[in-house]
């Protein structure tokens, strides 16, 4: 039976992007070519320029696919903190998280959310980079709020103090950070007591 050329142009489709992520991840924007992209998801120039209009098109597919993934791993983070009980616990699953999803897609948010910035086209990227920070911001202040009773400003600062960190697990490699080592458990276990220190700040 002759595969549906709908689906056989999708499978493509997904096979460029998912080379493109790749490629980002391993070697950040300057590596996803499109000799590179066809040659890894076994397609054509045709094929490519077809689907997406040129290799802008198909990064910000990239892109797209990167931060959707990004927020579907904080959404079901905090689902399942929800159901935790103890609010320490809680917390700690969430650091946990976070960390996890910095280092699955620490070279892919390198490129899309840094070098992406002084690209051609830079505002496109920027522009869908904006919309998952908002949503992100939405979702950290939010449970902090309905959980901790924390005010505004003390979920906000924690919302930042946590997108600061995300972003140098972006820019640097663990050694660029430091001469000494952090096991990501430790790290995680600091995190959580830093986030519940400012969330339960008594009322001025």
């Amino acid at each position: 039976m002759r595969t549906p050329v709908q689906s056989r142009s999708e499978s493509s489709a997904e096979r460029m992007v998912a080379a493109a992520i790749e490629l980002a991840q391993a070697g950040g924007l300057r590596a996803v070519t499109i000799s590179a992209v066809t040659e890894r998801s076994s397609t054509s120039n045709g094929a490519l320029y077809h689907r997406f209009g040129g290799r802008v098109g198909l990064l910000l597919a990239a892109q797209d696919q990167v931060l959707t993934s990004v927020e579907l791993a904080t959404a079901a983070a905090f689902a399942t903190a929800e159901r935790e009980p103890d609010d320490d616990r809680a917390v700690r699953l969430l650091a946990a998280a976070a960390l996890d999803v910095f280092t699955e897609h620490r070279g892919a948010m390198r490129a899309f959310l840094v070098e992406a910035r002084y690209v051609v086209d830079a505002e496109l990227f920027t522009a869908r980079v904006v919309r998952t920070n908002h949503e992100l911001a939405h979702t950290v202040t939010g449970w902090l709020m309905n959980r901790f009773a924390a005010c505004e400003t003390d979920a906000e600062a924690t919302w930042r103090i946590l997108f600061a960190l995300a972003s140098s697990q972006a820019l640097f490699d663990d050694h660029q950070f430091s001469a000494r080592t952090m096991s990501d458990t430790d790290l995680a276990d600091a995190l959580a007591r830093s986030v519940t220190a400012v969330a339960r700040r008594p009322p001025e």
